[in-house]
C-alpha cells in the first residue's frame, strides 16, 4: 500500500470508526433506559400485588438533565471561544470564524436552561 492509499484510507477509517461509536453509544443508552424502565415497572407491580399505594411517576429525563443543558452550555461556550481565539492565532480570521459554531450552540443551551428554569419557576436557580 503507497503512500497516497494510507492517505486516502485515514480519514475514511476517522468517519467509520466515528459513526460505529456513535451508534453503539445510542444503542448501549437505548438498552438501559429500557432495563431501568422494566425494573420501574416490575417494581410498580409488585407494589400492586402487595396493596402498597404507588408513588407518581416522575419523568426520567428531568430527573437525569437536572443541570444538563446548563453544563453543555458554559462547556460549548468556553470550547468554542478558545477555539475561535486559537484559530485566530494560527490561521486567518475567515478560518476562526469556525471557532464560533460550538460558541453559539454552547449559548443556544445557556438560553434554554435560563428559559427552563424561568418556566419552572426557579428564576435560574437549580
Amino acid at each position: 500500500m503507497d503512500v497516497e492509499q494510507m492517505a486516502l484510507m485515514i480519514p475514511i477509517i476517522a468517519v467509520v470508526l466515528g459513526v460505529a461509536v456513535a451508534i453503539i453509544a445510542i444503542v448501549t443508552s437505548h438498552r438501559e433506559k429500557q432495563k431501568r424502565a422494566e425494573l420501574r415497572h416490575r417494581e410498580r407491580i409488585a407494589a400492586i400485588e402487595k396493596g402498597m399505594e404507588i408513588p407518581p411517576d416522575a419523568e426520567p429525563d428531568t430527573v437525569t438533565r437536572k443541570g444538563g443543558s446548563l453544563r453543555s452550555g458554559l462547556m460549548g461556550l468556553f470550547v468554542g471561544t478558545v477555539l475561535y481565539l486559537a484559530l485566530r492565532q494560527v490561521a486567518d480570521d475567515d478560518v476562526a470564524l469556525f471557532g464560533l459554531i460550538p460558541a453559539a450552540v454552547g449559548l443556544a443551551n445557556l438560553i434554554s436552561y435560563f428559559v427552563e428554569s424561568r418556566r419552572n419557576g426557579n428564576g435560574g436557580a437549580r
